[in-house]
């Protein structure tokens, strides 16, 4: 949870630092890399969505006794 709140915060200084890149007539040297650079909205999402969701799910692994998180050691 810990981390979609951290990702979601730090979304806006991502997004202006995409969008300023993205101005820029010159941003790589290749013809794609305008178009790469729209995605990084997408990917961004994507990226802490699943950390999130997946750091969840190792701590409801350790809750039920299974997992890195059970506490068992081993």
């Amino acid at each position: 949870m810990i981390v979609i709140v951290v990702g979601l915060v730090l979304e806006t200084t991502i997004l202006s630092q995409a969008a300023t890149a993205g101005s820029n007539a010159n941003i790589g040297s290749f013809s794609g890399a305008q178009s790469l650079n729209d995605l990084v909205p997408l990917i961004y999402n994507a990226a802490v969505v699943m950390l999130g969701v997946g750091m969840m799910a190792i701590g409801a692994a350790g809750f039920a006794g299974r997992g890195p998180m059970s506490g068992s050691g081993g």
